[in-house]
């Protein structure tokens, strides 16, 4: 029989060392893709500031290049730092190439409102397909169509494990043997 799952939105996270951010931040997305019996559009929430390599961000980096390998529809979102909005910051702005790296509220704010908003709206939208962003909110009025903001956006490269414009500072090489292991194997499952 197969699985009427269509699409899955991806919002865990851990707080803890390496171990945890590797069961959870990482294990999650393995775990899933590993039972998945047909493919469905992913939504990946991950966080800002991903590519500043600490154990936490390698391993949720782990988990958007599995995500990217299964070659399945997808958008991987990087919020900034959850309910630091000021009470008119309703804007929101998708940035790429996670250049913020600050780690505090100065890389970006945003409501766990709006993640959301963008998590479900992308599971729709052809214009988010297969891409990546960083997600603030700025000052302003909430946008009701969210699909100018992602069309505005860059496609990540095909066959690609890391975002279009991410900085080329974590080499498959220096990957875990079983990451690259598991790395092929999503790849071949679809």
């Amino acid at each position: 029989m197969r699985s009427s799952v269509t699409g899955i939105i991806f919002t865990h996270g851990s707080h803890g060392g390496a171990q945890e951010a590797e069961e959870v931040d990482y294990g999650a997305v393995r775990n899933v893709l590993s039972v998945l019996e047909a493919p469905a559009r992913i939504a990946l929430m991950t966080a800002i500031g991903v590519t500043k390599h600490t154990p936490g961000h390698d391993w949720k980096r782990r988990g958007e290049r599995l995500v990217r390998a299964s070659g399945m529809p997808n958008t991987i979102v990087r919020p900034g730092w959850f309910d630091y909005n000021g009470a008119d910051q309703h804007r929101l702005v998708m940035l790429q190439g996670d250049t913020r790296w600050a780690s505090d509220p100065s890389d970006g704010v945003v409501s766990r409102a709006q993640i959301a908003q963008v998590l479900v709206a992308s599971l729709t939208s052809d214009a988010a397909d297969h891409k990546t962003l960083e997600l603030v909110a700025e000052t302003g009025p909430a946008q009701t169509d969210l699909n100018p903001l992602f069309d505005g956006l860059q496609a990540d490269r095909a066959g690609a494990l890391d975002a279009v414009l991410d900085r080329d500072n974590m080499p498959l090489d220096h990957e875990p043997a079983g990451v690259v292991a598991e790395l092929d194997a999503v790849r071949r499952r679809f």
